[in-house]
């Protein structure tokens, strides 16, 4: 980043001024990229606009400007990584955020029903244990009457020996009357305990219908819940099936329809035999140049090791850096040229 920031600022250090400069740049666009000799030519061309200037102040505001260039590039290039890496962790964090929120929405409904879930059992619990209750307690009354009925029982039997042994008839009112204080207590005992057991019966009654109520309702909700899951899967089940045949039919759009033809696929095309010379022979009377070119041919170009190396510079992208500029006039070709055709370009 230093390095970017020293190279942005040339324009500051540069000897030529900013209307020198744009001249400067003008006077180099207009030799073209792909032309022989282009930097040779721009450089006499700058000496002659600028005579005051050397040769060499002329190649340093260059490397200057291509110092610039790739500056610019490299910042530029550094920006749209810095914004698209933004983009791709905001994206990131937006669903990372979606998935936690679903996540807690679903543990919270899970607590919730577990919750209800155990509010209910914990209400059968007690019902359970009011119901057991309720039965000890009928047991209980049902045994105090039974031990009640049989004590009177043994009661009776007591009196009528004792009544058969008396024969005074004071002991025989006495005992008349201890037998109707004594029946009558035994009655109303009786009968509080018959009416609590009638009122217990009627309450365990009427919490048995309640509780097959609630139990025919649970189990009606329960099939209404695995209904409506079965409905959801076989909706699902549809929805695939249809995609599926959408798939389909596009990819019957878009299948290939042209026939196998072996021969035709084997075959020359029209443009190899143009390529090759045959059947154009009339043609290539045509197209035959006036004179007679004597030059290199493709492969003595491309066994020069210049023209390979630059070649795969332009090929992976770097033909225009500084590290082509610097690398390619130390490659030497296959053979040393003649003297009286050695360049004196790279020689400033």
């Amino acid at each position: 980043m230093v390095y970017l920031q020293k190279a942005l600022s040339i324009h500051t250090n540069c000897q030529l001024g900013e209307e020198d400069h744009w001249i400067y740049q003008a006077i180099v666009d207009q030799y073209s990229g792909d032309l022989v000799g282009r930097r040779t030519l721009y450089l006499d061309m700058l000496q002659r606009y600028y005579p005051h200037k050397s040769r060499h102040d002329l190649v340093k505001h260059e490397k200057y400007c291509d110092q610039y260039r790739f500056a610019r590039e490299q910042r530029r290039i550094l920006l749209s990584n810095w914004n698209k890496n933004r983009k791709d962790f905001i994206q990131k964090a937006v669903l990372t955020l979606i998935e936690a929120c679903a996540t807690h929405e679903m543990e919270s409904t899970l607590a919730k029903d577990r919750k209800k879930q155990q509010e209910l059992c914990a209400d059968l619990k007690a019902k359970v244990i009011q119901w057991r209750a309720h039965q000890e307690e009928v047991a209980r009354l049902e045994m105090e009457i039974s031990s009640r009925r049989r004590e009177k029982e043994e009661e009776k039997k007591k009196l009528w020996k004792e009544k058969e042994l008396l024969q005074r008839e004071e002991k025989k009112k006495k005992i008349r009357k201890y037998w109707a204080k004594k029946e009558q207590k035994w009655q109303e005992m009786e009968m509080r305990d018959l009416q609590r057991l009638e009122e217990l019966k009627k309450l365990m009654t009427e919490q048995s219908v309640k509780d097959r109520e609630r139990v025919k309702y649970r189990q009606e909700l329960l099939e209404k819940r695995l209904i409506e899951k079965k409905e959801a899967a076989l909706q699902e089940v549809h929805e695939d099936e249809e995609r599926t045949h959408r798939l389909e039919a596009l990819r019957k759009q878009v299948a290939v329809v042209a026939q196998f033809d072996p021969v035709r696929m084997m075959s020359d095309t029209m443009a190899s035999k143009a390529r090759m010379g045959i059947e154009i022979e009339e043609e290539f009377i045509l197209q035959k140049p006036l004179f007679t070119l004597n030059t290199y041919n493709e492969q003595q170009i491309i066994s020069d090791p210049r023209i390979r190396f630059e070649l795969a510079l332009r090929k992976a992208g770097l033909h225009k850096t500084f590290y082509a500029r610097e690398m390619l006039p130390k490659i030497s070709p296959q053979k040393p040229p003649r003297k009286d055709m050695e360049s004196s370009v790279f020689k400033i």
